[in-house]
């Protein structure tokens, strides 16, 4: 199995190995080349990303299916019943908790079980998931749901997957619900619905609540933190 990234300085052996580029190339032509790639969709490099500047993914596909993994639950009947309140809490409040990625994670074939086996594994592909804003991260854990143990997990929240109801400007209006912040896509004016949660993941990680927000939605789509 190929490794789906490599450190940019092992990137640059290789290139140099294969005379992909020569030995006397400058760093900014050996860029250049990265740029040229990422941008034809070979390989991924985030070169203005502080966390992820540092590693190239050389293996799109295996990263969308690592992703994908992470959106699309098991249906309700392939669900361990260990884990049944973990996609309940994914499903209906939009969080994901780092425990539930390894289950899943674990269960997809050798490769990608090999390459999310370790915490700074699991956060390089996390922070890709933020750079792309699918999820945010508050950098806080809970106890493993169902677990005794005491173990505690990581939990990301994944705006695109609240199915949690209610009527927000109601429990404003009666005073049940206060420090409420509204994210509104109106059906009168076009939104891409992609593009609106992507906005409220930007809103989180500029605004960063300091406590944990709680998502809802109505028809409208309509959040509160």
């Amino acid at each position: 199995f190929k490794r789906p990234w490599l450190s940019v300085s092992e990137l640059q052996e290789i290139a140099e190995a294969t005379e992909s580029i020569s030995k006397e190339s400058s760093e900014e032509e050996f860029q250049k080349m990265l740029r040229f790639h990422h941008d034809l969709g070979h390989l991924l490099h985030f070169s203005s990303n502080s966390h992820l500047r540092d590693q190239v993914i050389i293996d799109v596909q295996w990263l969308l299916k690592v992703v994908s993994l992470l959106f699309c639950p098991e249906p309700k009947d392939r669900q361990p019943k260990k884990l049944r309140l973990q996609y309940d809490i994914l499903s209906k409040e939009g969080i994901l908790l780092e425990s539930l990625a390894e289950h899943r994670w674990s269960q997809h074939g050798k490769m990608t079980a090999d390459y999310t086996s370790t915490a700074e594994q699991r956060k390089f592909i996390f922070d890709v998931c933020e750079h792309f804003a699918l999820f945010y991260d508050t950098q806080t854990k809970v106890p493993v749901p169902g677990r005794s143990d005491g173990r505690m997990t990581r939990k990301l929240y994944v705006p695109a997957l609240v199915t949690r109801v209610k009527e927000l400007q109601e429990e404003v209006r009666r005073g049940r619900q206060t420090a409420a912040i509204y994210l509104y896509s109106g059906r009168d004016k076009f939104f891409p619905q992609t593009l609106f949660w992507c906005s409220v993941v930007r809103f989180m990680q500029r605004y960063s609540p300091k406590k944990d927000p709680i998502l809802h939605h109505s028809s409208a789509r309509i959040l509160c933190l």
